[in-house]
């Protein structure tokens, strides 16, 4: 049996004595971590870790690589017990952060893939790129959808880069993360496994709460083109099979997005909107699944919790965690249905 031992591994020097941990890690977003450990002035933390450095660094699992992060900042607090707080994100995290320098300007690109839009951008914080992942196998944007060129967009000076180029890996079909290695990703959601099979009062479970938005659900979404200005413009509608009360939704897509196909925007506009009003939050016993793995975010489990309106077994897709360790392991996870990242409308809802 492993014994989970975690550690943070920055230049030569490793840290694994905390007193606690949380590692999340995302489906469309940047892991990010943070440890809890007893604190001293004497303390070897103090002299490695400082404020303000974006020192890099890596997190193990039983000397497997689980994240290649930055630390961003050591919390001490001095009092009867005295601790210190560390934290981290994914290296590909200072997208997210800042702004691509001046002297770089103009960014345009013409008629170019989000492959190569996403390593020029990448590219000038000398982060790597990786597409990989492999489709939903309930449904899925047809192949012309990854992979077609953008005619025209657009890098303003004062756009984020990280939220210019999730814009752009929307209309692909693809989500933006971080590999282990600390390259950014591309992928497609869910993966070709199960990573288990969990019912009600059975464990692992420990506990299931339905995340039921219901304001933002709709019957039908039309989107328009970007800047349109015809009394008749061209729509494209996606309808909810699953709604018969009548409440539709209409928004616009963004200007710098006028090279992306219609139809397909709203499809994915369509299940964003499924997985922002449907979703549920489990709790599970330990740090693996059943086949001894550490818990990855993009695989499938199969659900069954009638008492949170789980009423048959569902297949969800995990769409983040968080791995903790303290005085006991468990693992928090937000799941969403598969339809959520393909565009297609469920066949049938948890419930039915």
């Amino acid at each position: 049996m492993s014994d989970n031992i975690i550690k943070l591994v920055v230049g030569s020097d490793e840290f694994k004595f905390w007193s606690s941990i949380q590692i999340t890690r995302n489906i469309d977003t940047f892991d990010t971590f943070s440890f809890d450990a007893p604190y001293g002035d004497d303390s070897l933390i103090k002299d490695i870790i400082k404020p303000l450095e974006f020192k890099p660094g890596e997190l193990f699992i039983d000397d497997e690589l689980l994240s290649t992060i930055v630390l961003l900042d050591p919390i001490p607090t001095i009092g009867v017990d005295n601790s210190i707080t560390v934290t981290g994100y994914g290296k590909p995290g200072v997208l997210n952060d800042c702004n691509i320098k001046q002297t770089d300007y103009p960014i345009e690109f013409n008629d170019q893939t989000l492959e190569q839009i996403a390593k020029e951008i990448a590219g000038l914080f000398d982060i790597d790129v990786e597409f990989g992942g492999s489709p939903l196998s309930i449904g899925s944007f047809p192949a012309p959808v990854s992979g077609a060129p953008f005619e025209k967009v657009k890098l303003e000076i004062d756009w984020n880069p990280f939220n210019f180029l999730i814009k752009l890996a929307k209309l692909r079909g693809y989500l933006i993360s971080n590999t282990k290695k600390g390259k950014l990703l591309f992928w497609k959601a869910g993966s070709s496994f199960l990573s288990t099979t969990l019912k009600q009062g059975h464990t692992p479970l420990l506990s299931v709460t339905p995340n039921i938005k219901p304001q933002g659900y709709y019957s039908e979404i039309t989107g328009l083109p970007p800047g349109s200005t015809k009394k008749e413009p061209e729509l494209a509608t996606v309808k909810n099979s699953n709604l018969s009360v009548n409440r539709p939704h209409v928004y616009r897509i963004d200007q710098h997005l006028s090279g992306a196909d219609l139809q397909d925007a709203v499809k994915w506009k369509m299940g964003l909107m499924i997985g922002n009003a449907i979703g549920y939050t489990i709790n599970v016993e330990g740090l693996r699944d059943e086949r001894g793995q550490v818990w990855e975010p993009n695989t499938f489990i199969n659900l069954t919790a009638p008492g949170a309106y789980v009423n048959n077994e569902t297949t969800f897709v995990i769409k983040n965690l968080t791995l903790n360790k303290g005085g006991s392991e468990m693992t928090s996870m937000d799941l969403v249905l598969p339809e959520s990242y393909s565009g297609e409308i469920p066949s049938r809802l948890p419930w039915d």
